[in-house]
C-alpha cells in the first residue's frame, strides 16, 4: 500500500489536485492507495510524553501503525514561507527515527512559484532521509499555472508519470522492514543506491 499524506487544509489546494492525480496513477499500476488527510486525522500537536513509548489509541500510535503498513508514502504540501506546511511538520515529528526505513517516497509542493515549491521539496528531502527513507529523484514543484486554462498540462503529466514509476520501482526491490514504534532507534542504511536527486522546476 502506498499512503498519500496531504498537508494541506484547502480542498481545492494545488497540491491536492497534484496528489489526486499521482493517486490515478498509482492505483491504475495495481498498487493499493490510502489517503491520509491531515486536515482531518492526525492534528493535534505532537505530545513529547508519546514519544518513546506510545501508549495504545494514542495519535502517535496510530500514525506509526499506519506508516509502518505502507510500502512506501507521497507527501504533498502547499508552499508556506519558503517551507512546507506546519500540517505536515506535525505529523512528520510523531514518526521514529527509522519510520521510513527502506521505503521510498515521492515528494509533491505546490507554492506560487516553482522556486518557493522547489525548496520545500529540497526541505522533505532531507526530513525523509532523516526518517531512514529514500525520496525518489524526480519530485513536482506545482503551480497553479499547471493548471491553466483548468486542466493539468502535459508537463505535470509527463513529470507524475516520472515520479511514480520511481516510486514503485524502488518498492517492488526494496527489502522489508518494520519500522519502530518506539523512540529515534538507530537509523539503518538503505540497501539500494541512492542516484543523484533530479530537482524538478516549472
Amino acid at each position: 500500500m502506498i499512503l498519500g499524506i496531504l498537508g494541506s487544509p484547502a480542498p481545492d489546494s494545488v497540491s491536492r489536485r497534484v496528489l489526486e492525480l499521482a493517486a490515478n496513477r498509482i492505483r491504475a499500476e495495481g498498487t493499493a492507495y490510502e489517503l491520509l488527510d491531515l486536515s482531518r486525522e492526525f492534528t493535534a500537536r505532537h505530545r513529547l510524553a508519546d514519544y518513546e513509548d506510545p501508549p495504545p489509541g494514542s495519535q502517535t500510535a496510530a500514525l506509526r501503525a499506519l506508516i509502518a503498513r505502507s510500502g512506501g508514502v507521497v507527501l504533498a504540501t502547499p508552499v508556506y514561507h519558503g517551507s512546507y506546511s506546519g500540517l505536515l511538520k506535525n505529523a512528520l515529528d510523531h514518526l521514529a527515527g527509522d519510520a521510513l526505513a527502506d521505503r521510498p517516497a515521492a515528494l509533491i509542493a505546490a507554492g506560487g512559484g516553482p522556486r518557493g515549491a522547489g525548496t520545500a521539496c529540497d526541505q522533505m528531502r532531507s526530513v525523509v532521509r532523516a526518517l531512514s527513507g529514500w525520496a525518489v529523484p524526480t519530485h513536482i514543484a506545482a503551480t497553479g499555472g499547471d493548471f491553466a486554462p483548468g486542466e493539468p498540462l502535459e508537463g505535470l503529466h509527463e513529470r507524475l508519470d516520472d515520479m511514480v514509476a520511481e516510486l514503485l520501482s524502488f518498492r517492488s526491490a526494496r527489502r522489508p522492514h518494520r519500522p519502530s514504534v518506539r523512540g529515534h532507534g538507530p537509523a539503518r542504511p538503505l540497501h539500494a543506491p541512492c542516484p543523484p536527486p533530479a530537482f524538478i522546476s516549472i
